[in-house]
């Protein structure tokens, strides 16, 4: 079975999984942890969540930035087999993975989900056009 465990500075976890539920349901394969917000012990609430997994769920970590503390508490779990970690998560990536179940994934459909979220993001602008531009189209 396929776990996600979600740790971020301040309410990103939760805030994301409020949106994701709407979006998507109930997501009971998801577990949001939002660190640094009270005087609560990050490292023993992590803890607490691996004793509690079995040894055959494959479990998926993500966490908001690189190098930040989220991360790196996470980071030294990747010795736990069938234990992966993403990092700089978006909306996209989070609806994938929730949207696959607690279907174990494979490396190929882990990267294809990454691949598929950083294409998910893009700029739009609002580009004016010089009044001569219009003139000179026509």
């Amino acid at each position: 079975m396929a776990k996600i465990l979600f740790v971020t500075h301040g309410k990103m976890a939760s805030g994301m999984q409020s949106t994701l539920e709407i979006i998507a349901g109930h997501c009971s394969q998801l577990t949001a942890i939002d660190a640094y917000v009270d005087a609560k012990n990050i490292q023993e609430i992590i803890n607490k969540y691996f004793r509690q997994l079995q040894d055959n769920d494959q479990l998926i970590m993500l966490s908001d930035i690189e190098n930040g503390s989220a991360n790196q508490l996470l980071f030294k779990h990747l010795e736990r087999p069938k234990t992966v970690l993403f990092t700089g998560v978006n909306l996209p990536l989070l609806l994938q993975l929730i949207l696959i179940g607690n279907k174990e994934l494979s490396d190929s459909d882990l990267k294809k989900i990454l691949e598929e979220s950083r294409t998910a993001i893009k700029l739009f602008q609002n580009i004016e056009q010089d009044e001569d531009e219009d003139e000179d189209f026509f």
